[in-house]
């Protein structure tokens, strides 16, 4: 019998998450007798009250199992919980929440790949003989209330601490996922700090806000990199303003997370935490063969 899988994610205004939604429906397309995947979404991460909403909803209509991208830690566990205990498994994929009353959780080890971003601006710097020492750099928020983004900024701002103990971080700018007011706080830090010198946006609203700013600051002296990949932020390290991503695995998360459900409603194992990984992608590696799928998933 056909089973019927909710796949529940942050936003769909997003790229990222969109791209989520079709590894989700790919098993669908490819095992059409065997499984029903319908999507959920509330226009805006910030939306965290109407996804506990649509959580609540999805799981009173009974569905064979949840997939999730929590946008709260706290908020979605009662619902998560209760799913849990009428037998309908629930897989979490991109933030993990506070309980252990999910089947598995797969997602990218956001501290350590967010670290790889420091490595890789510190290099920058090195390669292009600028004066870092002693300069600064700033984190640009889309969610205090998200531990994948949290984790994003301590993973960049603990290895950039270790590699130049000497620079400066200034206040971490919160911007509440918003691309617009990010790129108006960025050019006024860009302004009025002439030290800064190196920028780190946490998510993919964040990243096309931030090589907005940078270009609405006429500066070309910012070394800036984002987490995740949209067709903007590809566009701004073709450009120049921002020099590269942390590249995740929206479509493999979709499509494993859908796959595990499948297996956990099978009886069968699950993987309970799942690292997929994080690439850096830059101008110079941009046309190689393995990041463009991990660009255009659904092209190749």
């Amino acid at each position: 019998m056909k089973k019927q899988v909710a796949v529940i994610v942050k936003a769909v205004n997003s790229d990222f998450w969109q791209v989520i939604l079709s590894g989700a429906k790919a098993v669908m397309r490819e095992e059409p007798e065997r499984v029903e995947v319908r999507t959920y979404g509330p226009p805006e991460e910030s939306d965290e009250l109407l996804q506990v909403e649509i959580l609540e909803k999805v799981v009173a209509e009974k569905p064979d199992a949840i997939v999730i991208a929590s946008t709260s830690n706290d908020l979605t566990v009662p619902a998560i919980e209760q799913a849990m205990d009428a037998g309908i498994p629930v897989i979490t994929v991109d933030n993990q929440v506070r309980t252990e009353k999910v089947v598995s959780f797969l997602g990218t080890d956001s501290y350590q790949a967010a670290g790889q971003a420091a490595e890789a601006m510190v290099e920058n710097w090195k390669k292009e003989s600028i004066v870092f020492e002693g300069k600064e750099f700033l984190v640009v928020n889309s969610s205090e209330t998200s531990k994948v983004d949290l984790d994003r900024d301590a993973g960049f701002e603990g290895r950039m601490r270790e590699l130049v103990p000497s620079m400066k971080q200034l206040d971490t700018l919160y911007t509440q996922n918003d691309p617009e007011l990010t790129e108006k706080l960025v050019a006024e830090a860009i302004t009025s700090h002439p030290d800064l010198i190196g920028i780190f946006a946490d998510n993919d609203m964040t990243g096309a806000g931030t090589a907005r700013g940078i270009r609405r600051s006429g500066s070309r002296t910012i070394f800036a990199y984002a987490f995740d990949a949209n067709a903007e932020e590809i566009q701004a390290v073709k450009e120049g303003y921002l020099k590269g991503m942390v590249v995740q695995k929206p479509f493999e998360l979709g499509y494993r997370a859908v796959k595990f459900a499948l297996d956990a409603l099978e009886g069968k194992a699950v993987e309970r935490n799942v690292d997929t990984g994080g690439t850096i992608v830059t101008k110079e590696n941009m046309k190689e063969e393995v990041v463009q799928k991990l660009l255009y998933p659904e092209k190749l």
